[in-house]
């Protein structure tokens, strides 16, 4: 198990003035454990590494009190070193993983899977109340 967590600050043109905005990210991957096909049916059977389940869920403040005000969990099928990343655009941000994409609107508080990406991703988004 991996758990860890990044905060990342940008901002964004509204009507010409910049809005700051953060987003944090916490991930947590679980692995599952397969075995080795020679050794079926051996006491003493040898692992073979697997891919992780990665899940993470990413916060987004945008606007200037301590609470966050949109959430979002992203699962997806990884690899032991995923290229995970956050870049900023003019309306949002991407997060990139690999060579899959998703784009998230703040300004419209909403999100775009690439087509290519659709069956990578899962997604689950909620507001904070």
């Amino acid at each position: 198990m991996k758990a860890t967590t990044q905060l990342k600050t940008f901002s964004v043109s509204v009507n010409g003035v910049e809005k700051e905005y953060s987003v944090k990210v916490m991930e947590h991957r679980k692995y599952g454990m397969k075995l080795d096909n020679n050794d079926k049916g051996m006491v003493n059977q040898d692992r073979k590494p697997s891919s992780a389940y990665v899940t993470k869920l990413v916060a987004i403040d945008s606007d200037s009190d301590t609470d966050y005000d949109d959430y979002m969990v992203l699962k997806y099928e990884g690899t032991e070193n995923n290229d995970f990343e956050i870049v900023q655009t003019d309306k949002g941000f991407d997060i990139n993983v690999d060579d899959k994409s998703m784009h998230y609107n703040v300004l419209e508080n909403n999100y775009l899977v690439n087509k290519k990406s659709k069956d990578f991703f899962i997604i689950e988004e909620f507001e904070s109340k």
